[in-house]
C-alpha cells in the first residue's frame, strides 16, 4: 500500500474543521480520483498528503511510513503536489529554471538540476523554445504540463493533482491524462482531484467521494458510481436516455467506449 489515511481530520480554527475522520488507502502505481463540491476538503486533503498541512487527529502513511517520522523536509519531495492553479507555483524567470527549482532544493547542482529539468520537460513534451521562455507566457495547458515537469523533475514517489485538467479543452485534456497514464505504466502512483465525474470515471481505479469534510463513498470505481447520491459521467447519462427510448441497455457505463460497446452488442443482438 503506497498510501494510507486512517481517521484523519484537519481544522484551521476551533470553529472550522475541514475534515473529518477520513480514511482510504492508495495502492501503489494505481490512479485514484477525489471528488466533492467545493468546500467538501479536496484541496486541504491533498495539502496533507503533501505535507503542508499536518492533521489535527489521525495518521498518515507513506509506504508505511508514518508521516511524523519522515523529515519534513523531504516529504514534499516524496509526494510532490501540482496545484489547482499553476501560476501559484510557477515563478522562475524561466520554465527550465521553475522546473529545476525542485532538484536544486533538493540539493543537487546547477547542471543535475537542469538535466532532470530537460528530462521532464521532454517527458511531458513541452516544445524546447518554450523552455527558456517566462512561464507566464504560457497558454494553459503549457502552464499545467510545466508544473507537472516540475514533479516528475524531482522524480516524486507519489504525483497529487488539484484540478489538473479544469478549463482545458479537449486537446490538452487527453495529453495530460495520457502523460498520467504513462506516468501510471511506470509504477508512479497517482491521486487527483477533480469536479468532473467523466475525468474520475474514466482514469480512476478507485474514488473518494467527500461532503463537507467528510467521506461520503469510498471504493471501486464502478462501484461508487452506481451511488444514486453521486453525479454520473456522461456516457451514463446518455445510456438513461436511449433506455427510456427503448434501447435495451441495461448495464451501467463509465465512459463513451464502454457505451459504444453496449450500443454494438445490442445492435448484433
Amino acid at each position: 500500500m503506497k498510501l494510507r489515511i486512517e481517521n484523519v481530520s484537519y481544522s484551521y480554527n476551533e470553529k472550522t474543521e475541514a475534515l473529518s475522520d477520513v480514511s482510504f488507502s492508495v495502492e501503489e502505481g494505481s490512479i485514484y480520483g477525489i471528488m466533492g463540491e467545493t468546500g467538501s476538503g479536496k484541496s486541504t486533503l491533498l495539502k496533507l498528503l503533501n505535507g503542508l498541512y499536518t492533521s489535527s487527529k489521525g495518521k498518515i502513511y507513506l509506504s508505511g511510513e508514518e508521516y511524523s517520522t519522515i523529515p519534513p523536509s523531504t516529504l514534499p519531495f516524496r509526494v510532490g503536489l501540482v496545484f489547482q492553479y499553476p501560476e501559484s507555483q510557477l515563478f522562475e524567470e524561466s520554465v527550465i529554471a521553475d522546473v529545476a527549482f525542485g532538484p536544486r532544493n533538493m540539493g543537487k547542482g546547477k547542471k543535475e538540476a537542469e538535466t532532470d529539468a530537460e528530462k521532464a520537460l521532454e517527458r511531458v513534451g513541452l516544445s524546447k523554445d518554450k523552455w527558456h521562455k517566462s512561464p507566464f507566457s504560457l497558454s494553459g495547458g503549457e502552464k499545467r504540463i510545466a508544473a507537472l515537469a516540475g514533479v516528475i523533475a524531482m522524480n516524486s514517489e507519489v504525483l497529487v493533482l488539484d484540478e489538473i485538467a479544469a478549463g482545458l479543452d479537449k486537446e490538452w485534456k487527453d495529453r495530460t491524462f495520457n502523460i498520467l497514464l504513462s506516468l501510471k505504466e511506470e509504477g508512479k502512483t497517482i491521486v487527483f482531484v477533480s469536479h468532473s465525474p467523466d475525468d474520475v470515471a474514466t482514469y480512476a481505479e478507485r474514488v473518494l467521494v467527500l461532503n463537507k469534510g467528510r467521506a461520503l463513498i469510498e471504493g471501486d470505481t464502478r462501484e461508487v458510481f452506481s451511488s444514486p447520491l453521486i453525479p454520473k459521467p456522461q456516457a451514463e447519462l446518455i445510456r438513461r436516455e436511449l433506455l427510456e427510448k427503448g434501447i435495451p441497455l441495461y448495464s451501467p457505463v463509465l465512459t463513451l467506449e464502454e457505451l459504444a460497446e453496449s450500443i454494438i452488442k445490442v445492435g448484433r443482438g
